[in-house]
């Protein structure tokens, strides 16, 4: 008698491939982004190749502001600061002020900072997390 195979969850499935995808995501940002500085040649120089035709101060003042944000968020992530506790904090108050958007980016860094084993690293008997298919 032949078995025919199950098909897997589609949810898991779904959740899975898709928090791939999200790696592989910032994977290729992040060689974009090096690749924008090697254009650019140094990293002051980045808010005038990415808008050369706009006013330079004010270019420059927008990006200092970003660079800033951008320094804390880098000191956020690489520093043992981080807590994911805090950053639930400011998601509740973005979330309670009606920035929703912003508190998902906020929740979704939170949960950065958290440990989830990967699937493929569990013991399962789920095939799609084992790259099986059907």
């Amino acid at each position: 008698m032949t078995t025919t195979p199950q098909a897997p969850d589609t949810a898991a499935a779904d959740h899975t491939l898709h928090a791939r995808n999200l790696y592989s995501a910032h994977v290729i940002a992040g060689v974009l982004d090096a690749g924008l500085l090697a254009h650019a040649g140094h990293p002051d120089r980045l808010p005038h190749a990415l808008w050369p035709d706009a006013d330079p101060d004010l270019v420059q003042a927008i990006w200092n502001q970003a660079l800033t944000v951008g320094i804390w968020a880098g000191k956020a992530l690489l520093g043992p600061r981080w807590r994911p506790e805090e950053l639930d904090q400011h998601q509740h108050a973005l979330a309670d002020a009606g920035f929703t958007a912003m508190a998902r980016g906020v929740r979704t860094a939170a949960s950065c900072g958290r440990t989830h084993p990967h699937p493929a690293d569990t013991d399962t008997n789920d095939a799609t997390v084992r790259g099986e298919h059907w």
